[in-house]
């Protein structure tokens, strides 16, 4: 038998589906991330809130009351098991953490709840947040994979690898955010989804000097949340640092 080859980070992203009173609103890509000992889903704040972060507008006219979230099976990699997350408390209060600055900052983490009779039957995979540390050197036009589901679409809830590269200088904040862009051809689905810089081979470290190496190097470089305008191809990319401050402010 033929082995099959899975990319480790394939399944870091997690398929979203977004509910409003049993209405399906579309879809959207996330990630999970241990904190604490404890998983959170993180995507973004439209996401879970439905809504324009700038405007407040609502996107599909109706606000999110679930998340279906497609999870891992345990031992059995290619089968996935639906659960559902609840996006608010008993109380009507949103369940999702925000970043200290609220909506400026288009990323959440949704703790997600402890199911006895299913936890033993999902297996997670978060992504390792240390990767954000990783001595690769990131500068302009270099390319980038944002990892995701666009228009839903996927092969067998594996996630597709879209390509783009970085349009600004990643250190500098974009409208005084801390954002940086991407020029890529992204589409509807793939808000919430991790992007990273993967090189083969060789590459530079943050000195500047040339190194080889034998496997690959990945770099994490932030949570990918929709392009700036409908008709653009640029995008924004949140930086590690705000899961860290949002995880920070719970």
């Amino acid at each position: 038998m033929t082995e099959i080859m899975i990319s480790d980070l394939s399944a870091r992203s997690i398929f979203l589906e977004l509910v409003a009173d049993g209405k399906d609103l579309g879809s959207a890509t996330g990630f999970v991330v241990i904190y604490n000992e404890k998983p959170y889903l993180i995507t973004n704040w439209h996401v879970l809130t439905g809504k324009h972060p700038d405007t407040h507008d609502l996107i599909n006219g109706y606000y999110p009351d679930e998340i279906v979230i497609y999870h891992h099976f345990k031992n059995r990699l290619g089968a996935w098991l639906k659960h559902v997350e609840t996006l608010e408390d008993l109380s009507g209060n949103p369940r999702w953490i925000e970043h200290p600055r609220g909506s400026q900052v288009d990323v959440v983490a949704l703790p997600l709840q402890i199911i006895p009779q299913i936890d033993n039957a999902i297996q997670l995979y978060p992504l390792d947040l240390s990767l954000a540390n990783t001595n690769l050197r990131i500068e302009p036009a270099m390319t980038v994979s944002i990892i995701g589901y666009p228009f839903g679409l996927n092969s067998g809830r594996w996630p597709i690898w879209k390509t783009g590269h970085i349009a600004t200088d990643p250190d500098l904040d974009f409208e005084g955010r801390p954002a940086f862009l991407i020029d890529a051809t992204t589409r509807p689905g793939m808000s919430g989804s991790p992007v990273v810089a993967r090189m083969w081979g060789g590459f530079m470290n943050k000195a500047g000097s040339y190194i080889m190496a034998t496997t690959p190097v990945t770099r994490f470089l932030g949570v990918y949340s929709g392009t700036i305008y409908d008709t653009s191809e640029i995008g924004r990319v949140w930086r590690p640092q705000v899961i860290d401050e949002i995880l920070n402010n719970i």
